[in-house]
């Protein structure tokens, strides 16, 4: 069965700028820079108390064909893959064929390995979701002690958002098929919107949806941005703004006694919100 959100991530173009930029961000160097197979893409990994956040970028130039830069993908970390796979293939749910993967650190010092699987496009309605088992070297890991104050570090993602047109077939695959908690299903008819929590691993998957539409089956769904959890909402904030990120007003959070602001620039596509819990 699946454990945690194992990672997030973030395609880009410019790779030494995005993650200098998600450094000064998330107010951490990241873990582990590696290349991925036959050098084809370069990964920075900032792992987070309750994730790892992956800053991607193709080696060559993007062809015309090419990904769009921002949030990419989601990787679900499972016991046993193939076990798993076994279980959505009765379930009627395609996987893409199982693979070992390997990624060697740019120093050429160490290297990581696992086991994958994708899950078909169509069967993930249009989500990228890779699921991972039997890692073997080293993972990066969280500190509780980053190089600058930790008030006005991030220290956890909060949730990652999904837009969907068809919220009962998303539903089904999320809960039924992949078995991940489904917290609240609410309807908020003031702002015309249903949302599902799934919760996994100390994060939650918000899926959010229209009313008042007709379902549209055969509709791709797509990310809607990251939230990152902060301690210190008003520190943080002005730790950006000192340095030079576009950063919202703070404002109240849809859950009552939250507060929140939206990080504009430079999050490299990736709608970013900034939110401090209840206390």
């Amino acid at each position: 069965m699946l454990s945690d959100l194992h990672s997030v991530v973030v395609d880009v173009g410019d790779f030494d700028v995005a993650v200098g930029d998600y450094a000064r961000l998330l107010g951490q160097a990241p873990d582990w820079v590696e290349w991925g197979a036959e050098r084809r893409t370069r990964s920075a990994l900032f792992p987070l108390a309750n994730t790892i956040l992956e800053i991607r970028a193709a080696a060559a130039a993007p062809s015309a064909g090419a990904a769009p830069a921002g949030l990419s993908g989601l990787r679900l970390a499972c016991d046993d893959v193939e076990r798993f796979v076994d279980r959505l293939a009765s379930a009627g749910v395609a996987v893409r064929p199982r693979v070992s993967q390997k990624a060697e650190r740019s120093d050429g010092q160490s290297a990581r390995t696992w086991v994958s699987a994708m899950l078909d496009p169509v069967a993930s309605r249009s989500i990228s979701i890779e699921l991972i088992s039997d890692e073997d070297g080293p993972r990066p890991l969280w500190t509780d002690a980053p190089s600058i104050d930790p008030q006005s570090a991030i220290r956890a993602l909060d949730h990652v958002v999904v837009f969907s047109a068809d919220l009962d077939a998303t539903r089904l695959f999320y809960a039924d098929h992949l078995g991940i908690r489904l917290a609240l299903d609410r309807r908020f008819e003031k702002r015309a919107v249903r949302l599902l929590f799934f919760r996994i691993g100390g994060v939650t998957i918000e899926i959010g949806g229209r009313l008042g539409v007709e379902p549209a089956p055969d509709s791709a769904d797509r990310f809607g941005g990251l939230a990152w959890q902060v301690s210190d909402i008003e520190a943080i904030r002005s730790r950006l703004q000192a340095d030079r990120f576009d950063v919202s007003e703070l404002r109240d959070g849809n859950k009552p006694g939250t507060r929140v602001c939206t990080v504009r620039d430079p999050v490299h596509d990736v709608p970013t919100l900034l939110i401090e819990p209840l206390s």
